[in-house]
C-alpha cells in the first residue's frame, strides 16, 4: 500500500457556541493509520444536548462504510437520555432512542446490524452511508439541519465542504477549510482522549 500523504489542516469541536482559537495539527503518519492533533480537551469537544436535560454528548468514533456507525460519549458525571436528539448526515437524520447514557459511557448507534460492536443502542439508523473517503455527521436538537442553533457537534473527514459544513461554522463548531484525515479504504475514525484523531485502514 502506497503511503498515505495528509495535508496540515485545522480540526476543532467544542463546546455548543464556543470556539477555540489553537489549531491542529498532523502528529503522525503511516502507511495504515494517520493521526490529527489537537489541543482541544475531550470536555471541550463535547457539546451540550440543548435537550432540556443539560448532558453532554460527543462523537468519539465513526465506523465508516456499508456498516457504519456513530459511537456517542456522556461526558458528564450524570446520566443523560438520547431522547430528542438526532444524528444526521446531511438532510438524512435518524431520531435517537429515548435511552439513558450512563455518565462516561459510550453507546453506539448503526447503520447496519450493529453485529460485533458494543453498547448498540440502535440498529438500522437512517442517516445514509458513512463514506470512507469524505463525508460528514452530527448531532441536533432538532430535525432542522439549516439551523445552526439546533447543531450541537459536527465532524466531516477527508474533503471539504459537505452539506452541513456551513451550519457547523455559523454554529461555531467548525473552521473554515478543516477536515479530519481519511482515505477510501478506512474502516473507521476515532479520537484519543489526548484529543488525537486517527483512522484505521484496510
Amino acid at each position: 500500500m502506497r503511503p498515505i500523504v495528509v495535508a496540515l489542516m485545522t480540526l476543532m469541536l467544542t463546546l455548543a457556541g464556543c470556539a477555540s482559537s489553537s489549531p491542529a495539527k498532523i502528529a503522525t503518519q503511516t502507511p495504515n493509520q494517520a493521526t490529527l492533533e489537537s489541543s482541544v480537551t475531550p470536555t471541550q469537544q463535547a457539546a451540550s444536548s440543548r435537550s432540556g436535560s443539560g448532558s453532554l454528548f460527543a462523537i468519539d468514533e465513526v465506523g465508516v462504510g456499508p456498516d457504519g456507525y456513530v459511537a456517542l460519549t456522556n461526558f458528564t458525571d450524570q446520566p443523560a437520555s438520547l431522547g430528542g436528539l438526532f444524528l444526521c448526515q446531511g438532510a438524512k437524520c435518524f431520531a435517537l432512542p429515548d435511552v439513558t447514557v450512563a455518565p462516561k459511557a459510550t453507546v453506539r448507534v448503526a447503520s447496519g446490524n450493529g453485529a460485533g460492536l458494543d453498547g448498540v443502542v440502535a440498529t438500522g439508523a437512517t442517516f445514509g452511508e458513512l463514506r470512507p473517503s469524505d463525508g460528514e455527521v452530527a448531532l441536533y436538537a432538532s430535525q432542522n439541519v439549516k439551523d445552526p442553533k439546533a447543531m450541537l457537534v459536527y465532524l466531516e473527514w477527508g474533503s471539504t465542504p459537505h452539506e452541513g459544513t456551513q451550519v457547523a461554522i455559523d454554529a461555531g463548531l467548525w473552521i473554515k477549510g478543516s477536515y479530519a484525515p481519511s482515505v477510501k479504504n478506512a474502516t473507521r475514525l476515532f479520537r484519543q482522549d489526548t484529543g488525537l484523531w486517527l483512522f484505521d485502514a484496510k
